[in-house]
This record gives structure tokens, sequence and C-alpha cells, in this order.
């Protein structure tokens, strides 16, 4: 009844396995139900996925146990991680078919499959199919053919149609999931394959699928260990939870007597006070059973002693030894000063994984008793050192008589920790997430920069602050102009340069930063010189770029000024628009304030703002507009912090440009294996 009353509410997470053949069709369906890309291709059978969709938790255990390729052994092996990785039992399993790729032998695999979780599992199965579009609402019956019919008729004659462009299919998914634990009465689906009856039929199959039966009695025995059946069938755990502890910090003798500690074999404490360093340059996994639960405990090597290359190799392997993930990553730290290399050590470890929440801070010493240790524990150095990873720190000494009792509470709070473990997929988003981080930071440094401008604009006039200017285009003579009008430099020379110069001049008691851009497009300049001019142009400019001058002559423009033009566009992005004034130089005979559907779609185009202006311009006429100018925008400037921003967003595109075309690639070949094996059968 309890059950039954609780399968009636809506679920406040769900636990979803995915099964295919196809493994790119896997991911879509996936990541359309996360929400988002976070399943990529893997080499692993299974992974666990979770995100929070409407309202709710979703986690997606992605697995190919479909492919015809796979042996007996490696299905079985494959359905006991799922059953694992969505312990304690999934909601619902998913079928992703395609409607051309489905033949009788698939559907006798799926059978097969689907049994070795449960024999209800097929009422806990939903059909969701991709491909072509056919006929048809979501959830109708279909007649393709006989072995994709029956299969859906076996699973409750419906069917969900994939539609990435629609989330519409996910809420119905999400609704029938609800609407099968209401008719089965059950919290999840009850997985029996590892009780008594069907252990036994399992070292069955391995046998006869030519597997070594004694290479998994190990395995299979250490889950009846740890199970029991209950009394509906289902499996309870009786015994803790398996942990992943990786030990990380510069003092690699610290970490092993910490490790053996933590696994009950350490005889001989060492004496810390006057221990000998040691040094390993690869990772130590060991695995102990100790206060009634399985650990395995990884040495990281000391960072700073590795080159880069070897840095990612050993911080990938530590991840990758831990299945499901690190638990608890714990920083290793004698109870005295720290040196220069230790605080090296741990910021490269806290920008490597880049969570807080996966870390704590260990003291170590001799005795705990110690006055001087309870001081230095709760002392400033070691406090900034906790904050670095969060809240969590302990302290432990080596010689206490109480350490098995602290050892077994440390454990069970690391067990009733609430978060996943810290899994490959984190490990690869952590770059992003610094870089992210990095942003965030710089931006915030620039708002604060900003609001200090606003502040003392206001208190000191605008005309007390730094007008910064850069003057751009492809004639050279026009740039030459704008600029002697400027400095008020009658005899300066123009002279060809590939360099930005910049130069300064004080008018009417404000001083003038002014650079000139060399012209981008077609010049002698490399790409990589272009970037390096634009990036020096800004950079000149500190805080950054009040006003882009863009000169135009009153005249046609010619193919240079077009190309010139899209140049800055695309290297400087639309966030230069607002930052843009447009300088029509006019003839003194031949003057006219209307302008030609080109120039003004130029002006359109970079947000509006133009003057005209000829020898009789008077520079304080032009400076009142470039002041009302700077005006509008509050004092906001172009910084090389937004210039970078730029470019990584066009990085960005790209990625999902090449991401997109890959697809499309993957989709065209599909395509034609799929006209290849109609062709065949049309043959035969």
């Amino acid at each position: 009844m309890m059950a039954a009353a609780a399968a009636g509410a809506a679920v406040s997470d769900l636990r979803i396995v995915l099964l295919g053949k196809n493994e790119s069709e896997n991911r879509r369906v996936g990541n359309s139900i996360l929400g988002t890309v976070l399943i990529s291709s893997s080499q692993q059978l299974s992974v666990r996925i979770s995100a929070d969709v409407e309202d709710r938790k979703i986690i997606v255990i992605n697995t190919h146990l479909l492919q015809p390729n796979l042996s007996q052994q490696q299905i079985i092996n494959g359905v006991k991680e799922c059953v694992s990785l969505s312990a304690p039992g999934p909601h619902v399993i998913i079928i992703v078919l395609q409607y051309n790729d489905f033949r009788e032998n698939d559907r006798q695999r799926v059978k097969y499959v689907l049994n070795l979780f449960s024999e209800q599992a097929i009422k806990h199965t939903i059909v969701v199919t991709t491909g072509e579009e056919t006929c048809g609402l979501i959830f109708t019956s279909v007649i393709w053919n006989n072995a994709f019919h029956d299969l859906v008729k076996e699973c409750g004659g419906g069917h969900l149609k994939f539609d990435k462009g629609n989330t519409g299919w996910r809420s119905e998914m999400f609704r029938r999931a609800e609407e099968i634990l209401n008719e089965e009465h059950k919290d999840f689906l009850i997985c029996k394959m590892y009780e008594d009856k069907d252990g036994a039929q399992v070292d069955k199959d391995l046998s006869r699928s030519g597997g070594s039966v004694r290479g998994d009695v190990k395995k299979v025995s250490d889950l009846k260990e740890s199970t029991k059946t209950a009394s509906d069938g289902g499996v309870m755990t009786t015994r803790k939870t398996k942990l992943n502890i990786v030990l990380c910090g510069n003092n690699t003798t610290l970490k092993n007597s910490v490790s053996r500690m933590f696994r009950g074999t350490i005889n001989n404490p060492i004496n810390i006070l006057s221990y000998q360093k040691e040094r390993s340059n690869v990772c130590v996994k060991k695995e102990e059973k100790i206060h009634g639960r399985q650990i395995s405990v990884i040495e990281l090597p000391a960072l700073t002693q590795l080159s880069e290359e070897e840095v990612m190799r050993q911080t990938h392997r530590c991840v990758s030894l831990c299945d499901p993930g690190v638990h608890v990553f714990i920083l290793v730290t004698p109870v005295c000063p720290l040196t220069d290399e230790d605080r090296a050590e741990m910021e490269m470890i806290k920008q490597i994984f880049k969570s807080q929440e996966h870390f704590m801070v260990l003291f170590i010493t001799e005795l705990t008793d110690d006055k001087k240790v309870i001081a230095f524990a709760t002392s400033k150095e070691s406090q900034s050192i906790v904050s670095l990873y969060g809240s969590w720190h302990s302290v432990m000494g080596l010689k206490d008589q109480r350490n098995n009792e602290k050892i077994s509470k440390l454990f069970d709070c690391i067990e009733s920790m609430t978060i996943e473990p810290y899994s490959l997929q984190m490990y690869m988003r952590a770059p992003e997430k610094r870089v992210r981080h990095e942003l965030e930071e710089k931006l915030r440094v620039r708002d604060n920069e900003i609001n200090e401008l606003q502040k003392k604009i206001k208190t000191l006039g605008p005309e007390s602050v730094k007008l910064n200017l850069v003057v751009c285009g492809s004639n050279r003579g026009l740039k030459s102009f704008i600029s002697k009008l400027i400095l008020n430099q009658s005899e300066r020379r123009s002279e060809l340069s590939s360099e930005c110069v910049r130069r300064d001049v004080e008018l009417h008691g404000r001083l003038i930063s002014l650079v000139e851009l060399p012209a981008l497009f077609n010049t002698q300049l490399s790409e990589e010189e272009v970037m390096r001019q634009t990036h020096r142009c800004v950079s000149l400019c500190h805080p950054g770029v009040h006003v882009f001058i863009i000169i135009i002559p009153d005249a046609p423009l010619n193919n240079e000024d077009r190309a010139e033009i899209e140049e800055i566009q695309r290297i400087f992005s639309s966030r230069i628009n607002k930052h843009i004034m447009i300088l029509i130089k006019q003839n003194s005979e031949h003057q006219t304030a209307e302008l030609n559907e080109e120039r003004q779609s130029v002006i359109e185009r970079f947000g509006g703002r133009h003057q005209f202006i000829d020898l009789n311009t008077q520079v304080s006429v032009l400076m009142e507009k470039l002041e009302q100018m700077v005006e509008e925008n509050s004092g906001v400037c172009f910084s090389t912090e937004t210039l970078m921003e730029t470019q990584m967003e066009k990085l960005k595109e790209l990625e999902e440009i090449k991401w997109k075309l890959h697809s499309l690639e993957t989709w065209f070949q599909s395509q034609g294996n799929d006209q290849k094996i109609c062709m065949a059968e049309t043959l035969s």
C-alpha cells in the first residue's frame, strides 16, 4: 500500500536506462531528455549523467547493450553495471529504435536484455523511435514490420516519436513514466538478477558463452554479499557503499601514511617532523575492506613535479580509476606552516578539478590533543587553506588511539554526501568551467572599474577624464587628415605604417589619446599580425576605446573601402557598433547633407552616428559630438576583455558549426547504410 501511495504522486527524480544499438541516436535522445549536451561519445558501455529538468532530477544511464557485436558475457556484465548505476532500481527503460533498422533478431535481443533486468522490465519500457517522419500522433499504434509491431504491442501498444526541435515528446515521456509506475504500483523496477536463483543462471550463461566463470565469481559473490532479497523479491542494501578516495598534496610520504591508515595497514607511523620526502610520478590505487565497506584509495602524485602533459595524464587517470567517480578528494597537509611548494600544489589542484563540493582538507599531526595543534587548525592560515576547498576539514593524528573510530566516522560522512561522485564528465568540463569563472571574474573587475569611472565622472565632470580614440579605415590619407585635425599637428607627415601608434594631446582641458589602426584588408599583414594589431590598438587605450572613428570619402565607396568595413565588423563584432562614429570627408566646393543609399546602409549598420567634416571644420564641434556619444554610453568603453569575449564567442560558434557538420555527416552515412540494407533486401 505504501508503494502504491508513493507511486501515485509525481516522481521527484526519475532514473532512466537508455537502451539502443545506435550510439549517435542514443546520445541525441539522451541529451534531449537532459535538456542540454551532456552525453558525449564514450568508449564506456554505460555512462550515468544527471540534470535538473522540469523541476525534477533526471538521471540517465546511457548504454549500448543492443549492439549486435556484443557477446553474451558483455551484455550480462553491462546489465549488472546498469543496475548498479541506477540503484536502487530504474524507474523506466527507454528503447531507442530506428524505423528502418529493426528486425526479428533485434526484437529477440531486446527481450533477452530486458529479461536480464527483470521479468517485469518490459512493463516498465517505453519505445522511442527516431528517423524518418511517419503518419500518426504521439503514442499511436504502428504497423510497419511484424518485429517492430510485436515489440511495441508487448510494451503497451504505443510508442513515442523523438522530436529534437520540440520538447513536447519529453513531457509526454515523463507523463508516461509516472503512468507506468502507477499501473505497476511500484516505486521503481525491482531488478532480481542478483538473487540466488538468478545468480546461478548468470554463471551458466557465462559458461555457455565461453567466458571464465572463475574470473567473475568474486564480483557476483561481492554483489550477493552487499544485497539481500526484500519481501517483494527486490534487492535491499545491507552493507555500506564502496568509497573511492583520492589523496592529493605535495607530501608523498604523508599521503602514503594516510592511505595505509585508512586501509588499516599502518604499523610504524612516521615522525612527520623529520620525514624524508619521496616522489612518485604515477597514481597508485590500493583497495581494502575496512569498517564494513570496500574502499579504494588513490594517491595522486605531486603535480608541481610533473610536466604539463603528465599532469593532465595523471589527473585524468586518478578519476578514471574510480567507478562511477571520486567520492571525495582529500588534501593531505601537515600541521606546520606551508612552504611555497605546498601553496603551488594546492593552487594547481584547485585549478584543475574546479570543484569545492568534492574536496576536504585533512591536517595530519602525530597527536591531536596538543594545544598547538588545535590552535594551528583554527588559525587564519589554516582556515584560508580550507576556504580554497569549501569548508570541510578535519584533524587526525597518526599515533592517536581513537583513529579507528575517527576514520569510521569520516567514512560515514563521505557516504552521507548527497552530491554525485566526481566523474570523468565533470573532469572534462572543468577547463570550460575554469575559463567561464575567469571571464566572470574579469567582467566583475571591469564592472567595478566602470562604476568607479562613472562616480569619478559625476564628481569631476567629463572634461577631467581621458578620451581614447581609434581612427580606422582603408584610406591612410583620410586617417591622417582627421588625426591632424584632432591633434592640431599640421606639420605631421602621413607615413605608411603597419604598426599602431598612440599620440596624446591636451585639448580644452581634456587629455586625448589617439591611435591610428593600420588598414586590415588587402595589406601585407598576415592574419596573425592583423589580430595582433587589433589587440594592440585596444590595449594602448586603457581602460578601453571610447570611440572608433571610421572616415570615408563623400564619394562612392570602392571595393577596398567595402572590404575594410567588412573586416572591422568581422574582427570586432557587433559589440563595436555603439562605439562607432562615421565621419564623411567633403570637399569645400561640393558640400551636401544628403546620403546616398550605400553610405546610409553603412551608417545604419554601425549604430546610426555620422558627421560631415571638411577643411573648415572646427575641432571643438567634432569633440562636442564625440563627448555626447561617450555620455550616451555612460562612459563605457570597448576594452581588451570585450575583444576577448567576442573572439571566444566566434570560437564557440565555429565549434557548434563543426558539431552540426559532424552530425550531418553521421546522418548521411547512416542514410547511406540504410539504403545499402534496403538494396540488399530487395536483391535477396
